[in-house]
């Protein structure tokens, strides 16, 4: 049920992520090109602000789940694999500590921005704030997913999920 709670979730951030920057690329080409004829399309400043935000954090997401973030593992990968392991758990942990503190504060953050308003779209700030805590609180279900995988690997002393294949150039 988990995964199939999981796969679901994936195809609607993917959805979600393709779909804004789709609205992302053409609203900045419109209003790049409508500019050119002197037409004022100032609504595409304040939409593409709201669309980015949330494409930026869900996309983020796609990218923890997927473990596709861009890192640097020169040095690490030269530790045998339980090390690699425990310095694994040990970052996902840090990186959970922080994004419930993202979750925390953003939550605060949203409360501080309902009154404030887009000057062309007449919705809230909040609406663009939100997808930070949105965001973080599935970057934790991402992050709580990798630690229980680190620490099962510990448990059933099999590190074979940490070997990746080479990528070719």
């Amino acid at each position: 049920m988990l995964k199939t709670l999981e796969a679901g979730l994936n195809k609607v951030e993917t959805l979600l992520v393709c779909a804004g920057l789709l609205v992302l690329i053409f609203t900045v080409f419109a209003a790049a090109v409508l500019r050119f004829f002197g037409v004022d399309m100032s609504v595409s400043t304040d939409l593409a602000q709201l669309v980015f935000a949330w494409v930026s954090f869900i996309g983020a997401d796609l990218a923890m789940r997927k473990d596709k973030h861009m890192g640097v593992d020169m040095l690490i990968t030269k530790f045998p694999l339980p090390v690699l392991n425990g310095i694994y758990l040990f970052n996902y942990i840090l990186i959970l500590f922080f994004l419930l503190f993202a979750v925390r504060y953003g939550i605060d953050l949203c409360i501080v921005n309902s009154a404030r308003k887009y000057q062309t779209l007449y919705i809230s700030y909040s609406f663009a704030t939100a997808s930070c805590p949105v965001g973080c609180g599935l970057m934790c279900i991402s992050s709580v997913k990798h630690i229980v995988q680190y620490i099962r690997n510990i448990i059933r002393h099999d590190y074979s999920s940490l070997v990746k294949e080479e990528v070719a150039a």
